[in-house]
């Protein structure tokens, strides 16, 4: 009995101390725990579907052996060889190395000579004909200069660019695991991008040159065959007055002839 009463004061005496109490319930969301869940399954199955690809392209890089019979050899740039010409290597010079102030076109050109004074003395309509004929040989001299540069300038060009693809084969044909991982092969396609934007610059750059040359070219072909269509026109509207003038003036001589 005593024991008992000595157990019921131990408990009132712990009862009566200041010791703070706190009730720790557990608290579930279920709706998120299912998200959670569901979460955690999609991120395995992606997780499995990339395993599953990355073992078939393992199984098809072994399946397809060494890379090295894709290698292909540079194709060379063709160059003049000016050293074999005594009067045009100027330019050919020139159309290996670039020529931007067109010094060497105008070398192995015949010059232009300006009009002077004789163009003076000609009717506006003469003048205006006059003028239109010698730009067309400015035309033409212009742009054959700037293409003949571009052709050299791009002779250089493009062994920069066989540089850089030489390296690029290296790299895609390289044996180590290293250079075939996610990333390399991204900076792989991004490079071969790049090279391939590069090139067709520069092929843009030659046709727009080509198509100038064809355009002086059709200038002083209409030019041509404005100036001989003029001359017919010519023709039939003062021929016969021509004609008659001729014949009077012929027989004028005649009839003043004399023999000395």
């Amino acid at each position: 009995m005593s024991r008992r009463f000595a157990i019921i004061g131990v408990l009132v005496l712990v009862a009566g101390l200041p010791i703070p109490l706190r009730a720790q319930i557990p608290v579930t969301d279920v709706a998120h725990l299912t998200q959670a869940v569901l979460i955690a399954q999609r991120v395995q199955r992606h997780l499995d579907e990339l395993r599953a690809q990355y073992r078939t392209i393992m199984r098809m890089s072994q399946g397809l052996g060494g890379m090295e019979h894709y290698r292909m050899p540079p194709v060379g740039i063709a160059r003049h060889d000016a050293s074999r010409w005594t009067y045009g290597g100027t330019w050919l010079r020139a159309l290996n190395s670039g020529d931007p102030a067109g010094a060497a076109y105008f070398a192995s050109a015949v010059p232009l000579e300006r009009p002077g004074v004789p163009s003076r003395g000609l009717t506006a309509a003469a003048r205006r004909t006059f003028e239109r004929q010698y730009a067309t040989i400015e035309v033409s001299d212009s742009v054959a200069m700037m293409a003949g540069h571009q052709v050299g300038a791009l002779r250089g060009y493009q062994d920069q660019l066989q540089n850089a693809v030489r390296e690029m084969e290296a790299d895609v044909l390289n044996g180590l695991l290293r250079y075939h991982e996610m990333t390399a092969i991204l900076d792989k396609i991004a490079g071969g991008e790049l090279l391939a934007r590069r090139q067709d610059m520069a092929t843009n750059q030659l046709l727009s040159h080509a198509l100038e040359q064809m355009l002086a070219r059709g200038k002083r072909q209409r030019d041509t065959e404005a100036a001989t269509m003029n001359m017919q026109l010519v023709t039939w509207r003062d021929g016969r007055a021509a004609n008659e003038a001729l014949v009077a003036g012929t027989g004028d001589a005649l009839r003043t002839w004399r023999q000395p």
